[in-house]
């Protein structure tokens, strides 16, 4: 694993940070806040329809917008792979980062035993919500299928 360097968040703290938001949006939608932990599938189903609805509320700026949308699909995708799959989440080296990195999510099982890539879930939702293709489904699809372009030794 590279190491982040001085100015990258902390990892313990930033995912903490997620799992927290993704218990408040799941109980703020009367659910159980461990419902991501022990029915993911579900948890997942949830918030694409809540995503799927329009919004009753007079219309956020499309920066609140996005935001929300990015939040969402982010952490639920990214909590989705690690509780479902085992994966975790990487530091990787990247010079196009103001933070020489960023985080993705590494680990995802390969039918055959092979090595998979590791996967840049918060561009994957960025890339969703600025599209308004909002579904925390595609971009699960999306990340196993990224991570499965390895090719065979």
């Amino acid at each position: 694993m590279n190491q982040p360097n001085d100015t990258a968040p902390d990892l313990a703290e930033w995912v903490d940070d997620g799992r927290d938001f993704i218990r408040r949006v799941l109980v703020a939608l009367d659910k159980p806040a461990d419902l991501m932990q022990t029915h993911p599938g579900v948890a997942v189903r949830v918030v694409d329809e809540v995503l799927a609805e329009p919004a009753a509320d007079p219309a956020p700026s499309p920066e609140d917008e996005w935001s929300a949308n990015f939040r969402l699909i982010m952490w639920f995708a990214a909590e989705f792979l690690i509780t479902v799959y085992g994966a975790r989440w990487e530091w990787t080296v990247d010079a196009s980062s103001p933070l020489g990195g960023r985080w993705v999510v590494t680990g995802l099982p390969h039918p055959l035993g092979q090595e998979t890539l590791p996967v840049d879930v918060p561009w994957l939702a960025n890339a969703a919500a600025v599209s308004g293709n909002l579904s925390v489904v595609n971009v699960i699809n999306q990340a196993i299928q990224l991570s499965m372009m390895r090719v065979f030794r």
